[in-house]
């Protein structure tokens, strides 16, 4: 037998082909990644419905082997992971701060298991950042949730009983979720990461505008009003982001309208709060939480420098969180604000930390609005959703979360100044404007 050997062109052939497979894995990898981040497989597999209040403590290993996975990922594009770490200064000094915080938790092994946990969380953001595009990190981001809506609407076929809740809020979906609020949560996602791919990538529409719609009916479906005002007020900033990209001339009146109508709307909440509260279904005291923080306030007074320890406020039933939970007559599980419960865990110091970086945020999300490219609708969307949410959930500096995850990619990949971010030439613009 003769052996022939390959000519330049089938090896090339062959490593791109395997190149084309290995790069196909690692998309799959992310995607499941986030699916599982988003705590769909927990609250499916790991959570007793009937008592969810209950932590199964197989929720707290089945994250292990994620993590592994993640430090396995990181490693091929390990230096490009250090580079986003060292862009995000603040964010690592406040991750930092709550394992600082064991020295002077009230249950220090507690607080140092979970800000493990939150530096891990932080390290799957900053690998996901280092490893794809702007383009390709949306889209991982968006395939995810239209898995996680799959999964929602075939269980309401196939076990309704699970996945619509019955006693609580009668008739609300809650798909794999414990309740509701974190399907519309997720879903509220869901629609913006839709939205972005399109943006970024509109001969997909046939994907990512089913998707968008898909999302949107389960936030419906849900009945979560704040899920609800979140995903109208992103729809709204979309087709401003359109208009104020493709039409310069019609950029001062957007402007002006937006800040208007922003204006208008502080102003009726200020003068009419019950009135604009009942046009939404909801009463002045965001059904509870008003009460919860106005106890929560005498408990940061208590240790205001140096607050609780990082993940330990809640835990305990005879804890600090107990007058809380005895005042109420309910098993409280979180303040209900991102802000409040960062307050707790590590004092103000940690707050003022992270405002720093929310403003700084900002300050590079109009940036990226007057220079940027397509991203810009991404790191827009993102930001106003994953502060409107910190107002109702303890979304900030959270272990084990999609919400931190994303949020930590995002400002990764804004403030390292990426490629995919730089201003784009005039005949450029003119070439990929949507």
């Amino acid at each position: 037998m003769v052996n022939v050997p390959y000519t330049e062109h089938q090896i090339a052939s062959r490593n791109h082909a395997l190149f084309q497979v290995a790069n196909a894995i690692v998309i799959l990898t992310f995607i499941g990644l986030v699916v599982f981040a988003s705590g769909a497989v927990v609250g499916l597999l790991f959570t007793n419905i009937d008592n969810p209040e209950i932590e199964n403590p197989l929720t707290r290993f089945i994250w292990y082997p994620v993590y592994l996975l993640a430090l396995l990922l990181s490693l091929p594009k390990l230096v490009h992971v250090l580079r986003m770490a060292a862009f995000s200064p603040i964010i690592i000094l406040c991750v930092l701060y709550a394992g600082i915080s064991m020295l002077w938790s009230e249950m220090p092994p507690l607080t140092l298991r979970r800000a493990i946990a939150l530096m891990l969380t932080t390290y799957i953001g900053l690998t996901l950042a280092a490893w794809f595009s702007w383009a390709r990190m949306v889209q991982i981001i968006a395939a995810a949730f239209l898995v996680i809506a799959i999964i929602s609407f075939v269980l309401v076929v196939v076990d309704p009983g699970r996945a619509i809740m019955q006693e609580i809020h009668p008739g609300a979906w809650r798909g794999p979720f414990v309740e509701k609020n974190q399907l519309g949560g997720m879903m509220t996602k869901g629609l913006i990461a839709a939205m972005c791919a399109y943006a970024l990538r509109p001969h997909r529409w046939w994907i990512w505008i089913p998707l968008g719609l898909l999302c949107f009916a389960l936030v419906l479906l849900s009945t979560s009003k704040t899920s609800l005002m979140i995903s109208l007020l992103s729809i709204g900033l979309f087709i401003f982001l359109k208009f104020y990209r493709t039409n310069p001339v019609l950029r001062i009146p957007l402007l002006f309208g937006l800040v208007s109508g922003t204006a208008i709307f502080v102003a009726l909440l200020t003068l009419f709060p019950e009135a604009m509260f009942a046009v939404i279904g909801k009463d002045p005291s965001l059904t509870g939480r008003t009460d919860i923080w106005t106890l929560l306030s005498e408990a940061i007074e208590r240790k205001f420098w140096l607050g609780y320890g990082y993940g330990v406020y809640w835990q305990e039933p005879l804890g600090p969180s107990y007058l809380v939970r005895q005042v109420l007559q309910w098993g409280v599980p979180t303040a209900h604000n991102g802000w409040i419960e960062i307050w707790l865990s590590c004092g103000v110091g940690i707050v003022v930390l992270f405002a720093l970086h929310c403003f700084a945020t900002l300050i590079m999300s109009l940036f990226s609005l007057k220079n940027g490219g397509r991203e810009t609708y991404w790191v827009i969307l993102l930001f106003v959703s994953y502060m409107g949410f910190s107002v109702s959930e303890s979304a900030i500096l959270q272990q084990n979360s999609l919400s931190w995850i994303m949020f930590v990619a995002t400002c990764a990949k804004l403030f390292s100044m990426e490629r995919d971010y730089r201003p784009l030439r005039d005949w450029e613009r003119s070439q990929t404007a949507p």
